[in-house]
């Protein structure tokens, strides 16, 4: 069927009425042991948006699983949560709920979905575009959006994922009821190589968005006979900031540094808040991050984005502006500051900590160049920071060369926050025991030092989890913990113990102000 102009305003009407003018129920996905810090900051993200304004507190952004965190807004507040949160590794929207014990039920409820109203037109499978690909001349010398379906299935009696997963393809490449891409001759750019054919893939009428090649994500689970389908608005997982980045050995995932350097704000503002101590907007608390492990430099990243006010995905694409609700218009309002900053009215109120200061070191040559690269490579370097923004400037240094004293002297006025991201996992090739035996020692004696000099720090540290078999001697938490008990919520009211996981291992994340 091709669309008139008549039908393409019908179709823009409809995408309109049910997909951007009501709201729709969102899932966020979040590293496991950080939904609460999730929740926290897409409430300050949505905090102008629709879903505010209605009495059911479901519609708030709350914790619903392991990893899990789900809020109800309208579309373009959802694409706002894309945009700007920094913790999330994806936020699916909401497509269909329903109930099937066989397949002839699960055909019928899924050919009823009007995937036109989220796919584009040329969205096909995975292994079309390979075809196309290995064999342009059978190919409509169209770029095509691919999908894949990623199927769970528990207490189902339809619990063949591969077998769902087929079927839904079928259904959504046969039941679509949508206009064939056009295309149009257009003149090379300076950089396109003579020769070379050149096709701009034009949109449906009222989206500037082009066509381009392109992966969508649809999520289905099974669990009691009820499928759910969810929509991935953001493509590949968030934690991908857009930008080429050179990575040590086991380099930490950035939204897990994120909602750290989070956690890490708000113990320093719930105990400064316990001692009286009340920050406003006119007398913000500040704080110099101390990243002296710091690997590829993630959290030195990671805190001067926050510092500086870059949205996280500023230097890459997402799904959702191929698919067919995407306005430009919309979107560049949303995301409308200079340098990519923050679209919100205010900075993120998700810690009353402001960074001020990034202290970087490292004990390795090789990851301080790598530190340097990453961020020529990142939106800091063509940022022209003022006098209150930070910078990174990596230093060759040893952790445990550092003195209280020093570290006084760093933070002057402000408060030290230290990231610590120790050896584990791949790069444990010594007595890992031993080396958080003296890191803990190390940080015992840094917060003495600090105290005699009327300063508390906030310290924010990922360790592996302890082997608790008989005969293990596997100790990383417990060496930790002996050395530096307050580390430990057990023994310290300004403490925190979140347990994650990343690269297939199992972490404690202990958050405390020593």
């Amino acid at each position: 069927m091709i669309h008139t102009p008549a039908t393409n305003s019908a179709f823009e009407k409809r995408i309109k009425r049910q997909v951007i003018g009501k709201p729709h129920r969102f899932q966020a996905v979040v590293p496991l042991g950080f939904e609460k810090t999730l929740a926290h900051e897409l409430s300050s993200i949505l905090k102008n948006g629709d879903s505010v304004k209605t009495p059911d507190t479901n519609s708030l952004p709350h914790v619903t699983g392991d990893g899990k965190v789900e809020f109800t807004a309208k579309i373009t507040d959802a694409w706002k949560a894309v945009a700007c949160s920094r913790i999330a590794n994806r936020i699916l929207m909401h497509i269909a709920d329903f109930k099937a014990e066989n397949f002839r039920n699960f055909e019928k409820k899924a050919a009823e979905i009007p995937w036109e109203l989220y796919l584009d037109e040329r969205t096909g499978s995975v292994q079309q575009a390979i075809d196309e690909k290995s064999n342009p001349t059978n190919s409509n010398n169209v770029a095509r959006n691919t999908i894949n379906i990623h199927v769970t299935c528990r207490h189902s009696r339809l619990y063949h994922s591969d077998a769902v997963a087929e079927r839904l393809q079928n259904i959504i490449e046969g039941e679509r009821r949508l206009a064939p891409a056009v295309t149009a001759s257009a003149t090379p750019s300076a950089g396109t190589p003579r020769n070379t054919p050149f096709k701009v893939i034009l949109a449906k009428a009222g989206n500037s968005n082009p066509i381009k090649n392109f992966e969508q994500h649809l999520y289905v689970t099974f669990l009691d006979d009820r499928c759910t389908i969810w929509l991935d608005l953001a493509g590949e997982e968030l934690y991908r900031r857009g930008h080429e980045r050179f990575v040590n050995d086991a380099p930490l995932k950035e939204t897990i540094a994120a909602a750290m350097i989070f956690e890490a704000q708000s113990i320093i503002q719930n105990s400064s808040n316990q001692s009286h101590h009340i920050f406003t907007q006119d007398t913000p608390f500040r704080a110099t991050l101390f990243d002296l492990m710091a690997g590829s430099g993630t959290f030195s990243l990671e805190a001067a984005y926050m510092a500086n006010g870059f949205i996280p995905g500023i230097c890459r694409d997402f799904a959702l502006k191929h698919q067919p609700a995407f306005k430009e218009a919309t979107w560049k309002f949303l995301t409308r500051r200079e340098n990519g900053q923050s679209p919100t009215d205010e900075r993120l109120e998700v810690a009353a900590a402001t960074i001020t200061k990034i202290v970087t070191s490292d004990i390795s040559e090789h990851a301080i160049e790598i530190i340097r690269h990453n961020v020529e490579c990142s939106p800091l370097a063509s940022f022209a920071p003022n006098g209150n923004s930070p910078t990174i400037t990596p230093q060759l240094r040893d952790f445990f060369s550092y003195t209280s004293k020093e570290i006084a002297g760093l933070c002057g006025d402000t408060s030290p926050i230290l990231v610590l991201n120790p050896p584990y996992g791949k790069r444990l090739d010594f007595d890992a025991p031993k080396l958080y035996t003296k890191i803990g020692r190390h940080l015992a004696s840094l917060a003495s030092g600090l105290r005699q000099l009327g300063k508390f720090f906030s310290v924010a540290i990922l360790v592996p989890k302890d082997d608790t078999r008989d005969g293990a001697r596997y100790t990383c938490t417990a060496n930790l913990l002996r050395e530096c008990p307050a580390l430990s919520p057990e023994n310290n009211a300004a403490a925190k113990h979140i347990v994650t996981s990343h690269g297939g291992l199992t972490l404690n994340v202990l958050i405390a102000k020593i």
